[in-house]
């Protein structure tokens, strides 16, 4: 009895702590595997974080990246040498002395094909290309999906600018209806103007929420984007929609290479490729040759020879297969350079439009825009709440800095997004210099 109640003490503290071990695991909301990014969803994210967390845990970014195993797996198999054949034979039908077919027969044959054109090595020459332009076909899909990735991102800032200075007037608004409508009620002014100033408050109010819900959506994106399937998992995104110029972020516009970008080098890759099938194909014009070695045994006989067999090209000498590709060679060279057209007329149109943006938001921040236009609206407030300004005045005054805000808020978000647009288009997304 003693020794069971040892064991019984013994098995209970072990399963209590494999539970208190199998809690801790729960307990963890990242706890996916030994390659998972730990982070602290408590915290804001930057755009670092959310790309590194994405390009880790997305599961279309993770298939996607399949692609280049599958193409390692064609190169193994294209360098793979032909197998040898081994044939066995038994005669065993009438195998009497005295019947017409004679003594049993027993026969092996050994067979080896032989690659005399060098097929192997080309073949394995035309893999490694298709594997070269697997990876730079990810690439591309990496630089697309950043793209979009920034472009929710900075979205995601834009709606939050918007959501804050309505907050902030919806907050000001309230304490003007307040005294407005202590003004109405001592007879100051008419409650006309208490209603007027109740309708304004209700369409920036829709305005308002019309953002919050754009926000949860641009967060839908985000999650999507960064592999994120519980939403109950916070997800708070750090930054402000400040402007930063082109020579802060030390970009230079008119110093680019286009031919380093992904679909570009995908292009060229596969057109090299298509160049080595058509060597390929003629090479495969001369079939492999067959050699073989026979050993036949019948009572006492034994017999050892050998033989050689190969495929006479009479007939079949891989036109075809040539002339398809040499047409699929001269297709991508159009390819190519239709790319590159379109590539180059990409980055000019992404140049106009970023050095336009930046212009305008330069002229912003040397007249110090944000703050005269504040300056202004708490001018204007003032005036009204001491009664030397009348309703119409104050309303066109809050109206025009509403729309200065959300004007230069725009401005700003479509600047960074020309600033994306630039760096797809020249191939380049790192995140080194946000």
């Amino acid at each position: 009895m003693k020794m069971l109640r040892i064991l019984s003490i013994l098995v209970l503290s072990v399963m209590s702590l494999s539970a208190k071990d199998i809690m801790e695991k729960n307990l963890d909301p990242l706890f996916l595997g030994e390659d998972t990014i730990s982070l602290n969803f408590n915290e804001k994210w930057n755009i670092g974080d959310l790309e590194s967390f994405a390009v880790s845990s997305n599961p279309l970014y993770l298939r996607e990246k399949q692609n280049i195993g599958i193409a390692r797996g064609d190169i193994i198999t294209a360098s793979l040498y032909y197998n040898p054949i081994v044939n066995m034979q038994q005669q065993f039908i009438g195998a009497r002395a005295t019947s017409g077919t004679g003594l049993p027969e027993t026969s092996v044959i050994y067979n080896q094909p032989f690659d005399l054109s060098g097929v192997i090595p080309q073949r394995e020459k035309v893999a490694k290309q298709e594997f070269m332009a697997t990876i730079a076909n990810f690439n591309d899909f990496d630089r697309l999906f950043r793209l979009r990735l920034r472009q929710n991102f900075w979205t995601y800032l834009y709606v939050t600018e918007q959501i804050n200075y309505q907050k902030e007037f919806l907050e000001n608004y309230q304490d003007l209806l307040d005294l407005t409508k202590l003004r109405a009620e001592k007879g100051d002014i008419s409650f006309l103007e208490y209603d007027r100033l109740t309708l304004e408050r209700i369409q920036i109010d829709r305005e308002y929420r019309n953002a919050r819900i754009l926000r949860a959506q641009v967060v839908k994106n985000l999650r999507v984007l960064i592999g994120l399937p519980d939403s109950n998992v916070p997800l708070e995104v750090k930054g402000r929609l400040e402007f930063f110029s082109t020579k802060e972020f030390g970009l230079e516009l008119d110093k680019f290479d286009i031919e380093g970008r992904p679909d570009l080098v995908v292009l060229k890759l596969r057109q090299q490729k298509e160049r080595m099938n058509i060597e390929l194909r003629k090479r495969e014009i001369i079939p492999p040759l067959t050699l073989g070695v026979e050993y036949l045994n019948k009572g006492t006989e034994h017999v050892t020879g050998i033989y050689a067999s190969t495929p006479l090209p009479l007939f079949d000498r891989r036109q075809g297969e040539i002339l398809k590709s040499e047409e699929s060679f001269k297709k991508l060279t159009f390819d190519v350079e239709a790319k590159r057209n379109e590539i180059l007329n990409e980055i000019s149109a992404a140049v106009k439009e970023l050095q336009a943006r930046e212009s305008q938001l330069l002229e912003y921040k040397q007249f110090d825009l944000i703050n005269k236009n504040r300056e202004v609206q708490e001018k204007s407030r003032l005036a009204y709440i001491r009664g030397a300004s009348n309703l119409v005045t104050f309303l066109e005054a809050e109206k025009n800095y509403l729309n200065v805000l959300r004007n230069y808020y725009e401005i700003i978000y479509l600047y960074y997004n020309a600033l994306e647009a630039f760096r797809a288009a020249i191939g380049k997304m790192d995140t080194s210099d946000l």
